[in-house]
């Protein structure tokens, strides 16, 4: 029965479809920010590509290791300011034009830029960077930050959250009939008469919805995590969340990246169960699969969209950000959210899923198994 289920969800031809798509697109938009992205200036000299990957390492790997005021001035020192960081472009022309310069771009350098550097704009117009006034103050140099390569983890948070996106809205796609369909082809006629048959075919078509879900986010989510190994190795997971941009709640940024994405991504893989129980719910009250897609939709993007049109122009106390808190834990920014919270918000956040996921499955429980045949 359970495999007859997951092929009865694989012989939907829109939901394989959506599935397929999301996945290419995930992964074509991955490679387009990583190896097809990464370009590199050295005294005059481009790199492309891997080979710029593997300068970068190269360069890197002289500075790694605890983060301090000596290891910032021995960066600027040596590679000064970087020329290709505004309107960065890695593009033949870009590169090109940045190396005329004869000054040098690189991964160290841009790092020392954004976490330490100002603007500097001269009377020419033209503009350079320095290290900023009172930069040696930075929270970063107190301690307990890490540095050391990590590609273009810089922005991996970018690229998780449109991974996760689109595998949660391929989830609702590829769930939405999962009962609606059995109203619309007055299947329950048949199958719902035996009492017994209900709770079973229900706990049987839920476990389907949760575990595909989980398949479905594994593979897609788990795929940039794949390639940025392939393509940047295991190092850059001991350099600090803080450091390598992975969102992390600020006392709590400096653990390794390593630990940081390992919550981010089981954060990720709990909303995805969350929503497939919610879609279940809404499939189960839905006569018909489009209306349980549209239903679904709305669900799922509309307590954020709340929070932004209406909890956001209230004035802010207890009860709105109780409210606000309600909203952040729902699938669309709980793994997002979570991470960034303090450790009793945590527990508030957690309580809150695991309410909207019981109380997913007992009215899909509900509206399924006490469907009148006939109706």
């Amino acid at each position: 029965m359970f495999r007859a289920e997951i092929y009865r969800v694989f012989s939907r031809k829109a939901g394989l479809a959506a599935m397929l798509a999301g996945l290419f697109f995930i992964l074509y938009y991955t490679m387009g920010n990583t190896v097809w992205g990464e370009g590199l200036v050295d005294e005059g000299r481009i790199y492309y590509g891997k080979e710029a990957i593997r300068r970068d390492k190269e360069i890197a790997a002289e500075f790694s290791g605890p983060l301090t005021e000596d290891v910032v001035r021995a960066i600027w020192e040596k590679y000064g300011p970087p020329v290709n960081y505004a309107n960065r472009s890695t593009t033949k022309e870009g590169l090109e034009a940045a190396a005329a310069t004869g000054g040098n771009d690189n991964y160290c350098n841009r790092a020392m830029t954004s976490l330490f550097g100002e603007e500097i704009v001269g009377e020419d117009g033209e503009v350079t960077y320095a290290l900023a006034e009172g930069w040696t103050e930075s929270r970063y140099l107190q301690g307990g930050y890490t540095f050391g390569y990590t590609g273009s983890s810089r922005w991996f948070w970018d690229r998780f959250m449109m991974a996760y996106q689109l595998a949660y809205i391929t989830i609702i796609v590829f769930l939405c009939p999962m009962f609606s369909e059995d109203y619309a082809f007055r299947a329950t006629d048949i199958i719902l008469p035996a009492a017994k048959g209900r709770f079973r075919l229900w706990r049987l078509r839920l476990a389907v919805g949760c575990f595909l879900a989980s398949a479905y986010y594994w593979l897609a989510c788990g795929s940039i995590f794949l390639l940025y190994i392939a393509y940047y190795g295991t190092e850059g997971l001991l350099v600090s969340c803080g450091l390598a941009g992975v969102p992390m709640f600020f006392p709590e940024d400096d653990i390794s990246m390593g630990k940081g994405l390992l919550m981010l991504y089981l954060c990720g893989w709990a909303a995805a169960v969350v929503l497939a129980a919610l879609v279940c719910a809404v499939s189960a009250a839905s006569r018909q699969s489009f209306s349980s897609l549209v239903r679904s939709l709305a669900l799922y993007i509309g307590p954020f969209a709340f929070m932004r049109l209406v909890l956001d122009s209230l004035p802010r106390g207890r009860v709105n950000s109780l409210l606000h808190m309600i909203c952040y834990s729902m699938p669309l920014s709980f793994c997002g959210s979570y991470v960034e919270v303090s450790h009793g918000e945590r527990w508030l956040m957690a309580a809150v899923a695991l309410a909207a996921a019981v109380s997913g499955a007992a009215v899909s429980a509900r509206r399924y198994c006490h469907h009148q045949v006939g109706r």
